[in-house]
């Protein structure tokens, strides 16, 4: 698969135009709380949480091997934390790749507190089984984050 590198200054630029497409929804729809999926949406989610002025909560979902295979979609957060995720909650990660971690959260979510939930990412591949209500670009490119070098 082809690799396409990062740098952290278009990092930033994906990162404005993601925070311009949210700050436009929660002018409309309030947004109670960001959730960033660890690990690649944690940094995502911290800047949306400060420009935005929402609460953060980091969710540790996993379903990649070190050899970039996945495996079974594992939740390493307590449910405690997930509990506090109520009303509209806006779900961030770096990118919807096959789309099973964002499946398997909403079905988590809506078990536990069954929140509304918007999803947000940098990037979005058509071989996701979720197309996420926000992204700034489609590709079908291995992305090597700069946190990821």
């Amino acid at each position: 698969m082809e690799q396409q590198p990062l740098s952290w200054s278009e990092l930033g630029n994906l990162i404005s135009q993601l925070t311009e497409q949210v700050r436009a929804l929660h002018c409309r729809e309030p947004i109670d709380r960001l959730v960033g999926i660890s690990r690649g949406g944690l940094p995502i989610g911290v800047c949306l949480s400060h420009r935005l002025g929402l609460p953060f909560t980091p969710v540790e979902v996993r379903s990649y091997r070190e050899d970039r295979t996945q495996g079974d979609v594992v939740l390493d957060t307590p449910e405690e934390v997930l509990n506090r995720c109520t009303g509209h909650v806006l779900l961030v990660d770096d990118l919807a790749d096959s789309g099973r971690t964002f499946a398997f959260l909403l079905e988590k979510f809506k078990e536990l507190t069954g929140p509304k939930i918007t999803i947000a990412t940098l990037y979005y591949k058509p071989t996701s089984v979720i197309v996420p209500h926000h992204y700034v670009e489609e590709t079908s490119k291995w992305i090597v984050f700069p946190w990821e070098e």
